[in-house]
């Protein structure tokens, strides 16, 4: 399926937008943080949401017709 219209490409690139704005959130929450355990935890979260949230919503919009 091609992307035809502006509503069509928003619906796919915005969900990636706020996953890359969450991430970046989380990696600047790890670089405050004074507790070395819980600056570790937010630096691997920020890089796993990265790397699963955007396959996976990828995989989301082709299952739902949206790419």
């Amino acid at each position: 399926m091609r992307i035809t219209s502006l509503s069509q490409l928003l619906s796919l690139v915005l969900p990636l937008a706020a996953l890359a704005f969450v991430a970046g959130a989380l990696r600047a929450l790890g670089l405050r943080q004074p507790d070395p355990r819980r600056a570790r935890l937010l630096q691997v979260l920020w890089i796993v949401l990265l790397l699963a949230g955007t396959p996976a919503w990828l995989l989301l919009a082709a299952a739902l017709g949206l790419v």
